[in-house]
């Protein structure tokens, strides 16, 4: 049997109003990862452009929290003090072009007993290495192109990202 369990929220009769919410009006909820947010289910223009733009402002507050925590990519690089890849192409960031380290066959994982969903890790050698199952759940690869693209723009250090991602460090706090 599966049961749903039901969360409340409770939010101020004020912030309600000054949202647009009449005390017995529908809403909207909008659920992804890591965030929920709600909207009246019905919205004039004026309305959905308002919340575009509190939603631009959150995203650019998350912006400034990665930001605060990474460090910028081009301080780095320009100073030769990047920890996170070789400085031969002081203008290119080896993470970039990030994409899985390496990949096996969902065949190749059952024989090896490594769940379909665990990051794999190489573990070079000279002309071999070791595929692995990664001591960490998740990586830069998990952040969507988009998100990564905004990232760039604001000047965000891949490398540093990275780190944070696999170590599941917290970098805003409310």
């Amino acid at each position: 049997m599966n049961k749903q369990k039901n969360v409340t929220f409770s939010i101020p009769v004020e912030d309600a109003a000054y949202s647009g919410f009449a005390p017995d009006g529908e809403f909207t909820l909008h659920a992804g990862e890591s965030l929920l947010a709600m909207t009246p289910r019905e919205m004039t223009a004026l309305q959905a452009a308002q919340a575009i733009g509190v939603l631009t402002q959150v995203a650019a507050d998350l912006i400034t929290s990665l930001k605060d925590a990474c460090g910028e990519c081009r301080e780095r690089r320009c100073a030769d003090s990047c920890p996170y890849g070789p400085l031969e192409e002081p203008g290119k960031c080896p993470y970039w072009e990030a994409e899985p380290e390496v990949t096996l066959s969902d065949s190749a994982r059952e024989k090896l007993g490594i769940p379909k969903d665990a990051k794999l890790q190489l573990l070079p050698d000279e002309g071999e290495g070791l595929v692995c199952a990664a001591d960490y759940d998740h990586d830069i690869t998990d952040i969507p192109a988009q998100v990564l693209a905004a990232l760039d723009l604001a000047g965000v250090c891949r490398g540093r990202l990275d780190e944070a991602v696999m170590n599941g460090e917290v970098i805003c706090h409310d």
